[in-house]
């Protein structure tokens, strides 16, 4: 079994449809199946319009046919009988089997149950999809419906209708933790590390707006412009558009970056080493606007190079002491964020203005990071931005 994509040449309906997930047997014949839900997902369902989402949902359902193939099963074969004469279903025994993995470096578990969970989603969409369209009789899981808690109840709550969703018994449970963030030392130590100009802004401009992995090696060359005869002490309002960048869920949001962190995209773009790489991929790019971060080769970052860059700051013997991650990142300004306006306004608007700059659906999965405000110290917390912008302008002790 192998998983490949699709080029720019493949077409629909006369419309290119690039990155498709398709899956090939032994015999390179296609796998009909699996390849009518990938299509489905990619070019029928409103809702998953990301590539990113199309790779996820074809690289789970991969793995998952490949674990059929290993173990000669097909994906709507009757569940089989178990210890106890109970049925297991092939879905039920390949969670068992992820779940039994093992790493031979620790020797604990090589898949965390929520990576698991992710892969379990894609496929109870994949099994909802088939059963809807008559391929088997019903879906291996049985489900019911469970109340959800509020986040934030309030002393109307009585006038509120109670929500319930269909909770299914497939998926695991995972206990959530505070979102892993680093502190001021970490982060004078990580911009340190950083040998290239390039990854040094990409992390100083994650870190003041929260823009993810993609966002940032996407983000634009037209939102960077000379801040000079602009107050050095307010903030800059940027208006981030999905026909610009790469945003999730092409969701638009407003972001806010210091004056310092301006000056220093411009200069790069200028005079420093963007401006360097960009000259260097000129010749014969194409005439689309290209973003602000470029390789060294003077091309657009790949979805897996950021990740790298970093994974090199501490894999390496005599580099940073502690694991971090882009994302990572994102945490640390939200957590910085909601310290600031909490001091500025009620928790609640503050949680609802750092929402909005994460592009968050709902305040509940922002009110994560009132855990993660609690973990780090106030005084250090009061600190973070200026030297942030210290560290910028090259003027930090790092």
């Amino acid at each position: 079994m192998r998983l490949l994509f699709t080029d720019p040449t493949f077409q629909i309906d006369g419309a290119a449809l690039p990155g498709l997930p398709f899956l090939i047997d032994q015999e390179c014949e296609l796998v009909d199946v699996p390849n009518d839900y990938l299509l489905y997902v990619a070019a029928e369902r409103g809702a998953t319009r990301s590539p990113k989402t199309w790779r996820n949902h074809g690289e789970a359902i991969y793995d998952f046919f490949s674990w059929l193939e290993a173990n000669d099963r097909r994906w709507n074969e009757p569940a089989r009988s178990g210890a106890g004469g109970r049925h297991i279903s092939p879905l039920a025994s390949y969670r068992n089997w992820s779940l039994a993995l093992t790493s031979a470096k620790t020797g604990g578990a090589r898949l965390k149950r929520s990576t698991i969970n992710q892969r379990l989603t894609c496929l109870i969409g994949f099994y909802a999809w088939a059963c809807k369209r008559g391929l088997i009789a019903e879906v291996p899981w049985d489900a019911d419906l469970r109340r959800v808690p509020e986040g934030h109840p309030s002393f109307l709550r009585h006038t509120h209708a109670a929500v319930y969703v269909e909770k299914d018994d497939l998926r695991l449970k995972v206990f959530n933790e505070p979102p892993k963030v680093l502190s001021l030392d970490q982060c004078r130590a990580l911009y340190a590390q950083c040998r290239s100009p390039t990854t040094r802004l990409m992390a100083a401009l994650m870190l003041q707006t929260g823009l993810r992995n993609e966002e940032c090696r996407s983000f634009p060359r037209k939102y960077v412009f000379d801040p000079s005869g602009l107050s050095t002490r307010k903030r800059i309002r940027l208006d981030l558009s999905p026909s610009d960048m790469d945003l999730k869920n092409s969701k638009p949001r407003t972001v806010f970056v210091t004056w310092q962190c301006m000056r220093a995209l411009f200069d790069y773009l200028s005079f420093g080493e963007g401006a360097a790489r960009a000259n260097r991929g000129r010749r014969g790019a194409s005439p689309a606007p290209r973003p602000v971060f470029l390789n060294k080769f003077g091309n657009e970052f790949s979805e897996k190079a950021l990740n790298n860059a970093f994974r090199q700051l501490w894999a390496r013997p005599g580099r940073l002491p502690f694991h971090v991650t882009p994302h990572m990142l994102r945490h640390t300004y939200a957590t910085l964020e909601l310290f600031h306006q909490s001091t500025r306004m009620p928790t609640a608007q503050a949680l609802a203005w750092v929402r909005d700059r994460l592009g968050h659906n709902s305040i509940q999965t922002t009110s994560i990071y009132l855990h993660t405000m609690e973990l780090m110290d106030d005084d250090e917390l009061n600190m973070y931005q200026g030297q942030l912008d210290a560290m910028v302008a090259g003027k930090g002790s790092a």
